[in-house]
């Protein structure tokens, strides 16, 4: 047996090593679920940082969907309004993610609204007050996403009388839905993080690092293929599409306001493509 095939074990053992604190590292960032930081052999935190496990943005989506969509499905079988059901499902995801994406949000809404210097412009996104852009900008997103869910729940409502399997259809279908609109932005933001400049030197994106490019195809990859698996072809293509020139659109908006993105930038870019995702499949179902 050569030195090549002995390394091959020792290899793999690396490659889901690597797997396993790449999904400790992107949980711990972006969820509140209680997870243990991957240490090294010496014990001390890992060198690996939040850019290299960025591949794995998608996962993570995948995860915080579930969570709440199986929120929503227990509230629609629970008999409650199908707008009190779509909130209960949001609230789930702010949960489970603390709110994360909504306060980049808000930053990103009162930064680029709030001054005309770039300098201002970060340091009021820097600010842990929330202004008058940044609650209008969250009370749109939480009722929009309201809306569109409550909508996408009323077809289910809407199957014939007696037919279970119809309507299990399509709580299946709206349940993938779900999942595909928070796996979407998380999988397209490693893309921002490697095509576009930082706008600053500190903070969190910053401290994460640009990832490189297999990290972030590695993620855009990821989430076509989930995709593919959660929803039928044209569905995946309207959502791929609508979602690509959201991101192209707020690249160049981020570009011209603050000169490269931010950790609030991502985090907005998530709450977006959500939204787009849910406005998309809706016009195209009608």
């Amino acid at each position: 047996m050569t030195a090549q095939q002995n390394n091959k074990p020792h290899q793999w053992l690396n490659m889901i090593k690597q797997f396993e604190q790449d999904l400790r590292i992107a949980l711990a960032f972006m969820t509140r679920i209680p997870v243990p930081y991957p240490m090294d052999q010496e014990g001390k935190p890992t060198s690996r940082s939040l850019a290299e496990a960025s591949w794995s943005f998608p996962l993570i989506g995948i995860l915080v969907g579930f969570i709440s969509a199986t929120v929503l499905v227990i509230s629609f079988y629970l008999s409650l309004p199908l707008y009190v059901c779509a909130l209960l499902a949001i609230i789930a995801s702010i949960l489970a993610t603390g709110a994360l994406h909504e306060d980049g949000l808000a930053d990103v809404a009162d930064g680029f609204g709030g001054s005309h210097d770039l300098e201002r412009k970060l340091e009021i996104m820097k600010d842990s007050r929330v202004g008058s852009y940044g609650v209008l900008a969250l009370g749109i997103s939480v009722l929009m996403r309201t809306l569109l869910l409550g909508s996408l729940l009323s077809l289910a409502q809407l199957s014939p009388l007696g037919a279970d399997n119809y309507q299990w259809a399509i709580l299946i279908q709206i349940f993938a839905i779900y999942i595909s609109a928070h796996m979407i932005g998380r999988g397209l933001a490693p893309l921002m993080m490697s095509h576009l400049p930082l706008a600053k030197k500190s903070g969190m994106a910053a401290t994460a690092a640009k990832p490189k490019l297999r990290s972030s195809y590695g993620s855009l990859l990821l989430t076509m293929v989930f995709l593919f698996l959660f929803l039928p072809t044209l569905s995946v293509l309207i959502v791929l599409v609508s979602n690509v020139l959201m991101v192209l659109f707020l690249s160049w908006l981020t570009m011209r306001q603050i000169g490269g993105y931010t950790g609030d930038v991502l985090g907005s870019t998530v709450q977006l493509c959500e939204i787009v995702t849910y406005l998309a499949l809706l016009s195209y179902i009608a």
